[in-house]
């Protein structure tokens, strides 16, 4: 990411065939499949009541065609999640087993609510990579008036399920790591999160609130910064249905790059629209995009 970014900085309001010459990849780094967009929270730091398009999940065929083509692009990993709980998805074994017989780690991020012991038991076998769990506080009270819906007990109980399936198995994955958003709501208890987790997991991360590309708290805009975004160089992000959304941020999919039902993820990566949002990034032209106008991210 470093490279990526010292090239995009250094070639600011020139066109995007200077890039190429760099050796930019002709595929994405990072490749999200979201399989599904159904989720049983109601988070305060979420837009899910702002998101819009249907809900389903991600067909098997479809994820075949997906891993299938990554597999060829010498893709080393895919993120099985974007804007929903993946746990709720009945086929989640069979298509983390089905990446795997082709090369490929998955990853999860979830909000651990749904655990059970079988799909511990499960996850463990089939080899998922890594899990990383959202956990926005240290007490039932502060974690709840965030995650609502969502019991921190079971959460914590969950959490504890997996580390054990994973020791009785002998295995060194998934990895385990938690996220903390930090907010207003939950910065006092940072410390003790940490402590309490810290050598229990593979990993504590303490992450920043965004706004959602402009959607939540939204504060004006931030076009004085002229900083280019590197996500849309080095990810991709394929909605449930198969339309590519331009990145995470893009829940209710208002910029669609293309269709892998009918396209190649190489076609859309390199293909003319996606071509034009980068070339307005680096002219510093954010305003033509509008959910990257306001995105917080790109700071």
């Amino acid at each position: 990411m470093g490279i990526l970014y010292r090239i995009a900085v250094g070639v600011v309001r020139k066109s995007i065939p200077v890039l190429e010459g760099f050796g930019i990849a002709e595929f994405p780094r990072t490749v999200r499949v979201e399989n599904t967009n159904h989720c049983n929270a109601n988070c305060i730091t979420c837009t899910r009541e702002l998101m819009k398009r249907p809900l389903g999940f991600m067909t098997m065929e479809l994820f075949r065609k997906i891993v299938d083509e990554c597999a060829e692009n010498r893709v080393k990993k895919i993120h099985l999640h974007n804007f929903g709980e993946p746990m709720l998805d009945k086929k989640l074994i069979d298509k983390i087993d089905y990446a795997k017989s082709k090369g490929i780690e998955t990853r999860l991020f979830t909000n651990m609510s749904v655990m059970t012991e079988g799909l511990a038991r499960s996850l463990v076998e089939a080899g998922l990579g890594k899990i990383k769990i959202s956990m926005d506080g240290n007490t039932p009270q502060t974690f709840e008036a965030i995650r609502k819906g969502l019991s921190y007990d079971r959460v914590v109980r969950n959490i504890e399920m997996l580390l054990e399936e994973r020791e009785r198995q002998g295995k060194e994955t998934p990895k385990i790591e938690l996220v903390f958003v930090e907010t207003e709501r939950n910065y006092f208890e940072r410390e003790d999160f940490i402590r309490r987790w810290k050598h229990r997991v593979d990993g504590v991360h303490i992450t920043s609130y965004h706004n959602w590309a402009g959607s939540l708290h939204k504060e004006g805009s931030l076009d004085e910064r002229q900083l280019p975004c590197p996500r849309i160089w080095q990810t991709f992000t394929i909605l449930w249905d198969g339309r590519v959304a331009l990145c995470c941020m893009d829940y209710n999919g208002e910029v669609i790059l293309g269709d892998v039902n009918s396209q190649s993820i190489k076609e859309i990566f390199n293909g003319e629209k996606l071509r034009k949002i980068r070339e307005y990034h680096l002219q510093g032209r954010f305003h033509m995009i509008p959910i990257c106008r306001d995105c917080e991210l790109r700071r």
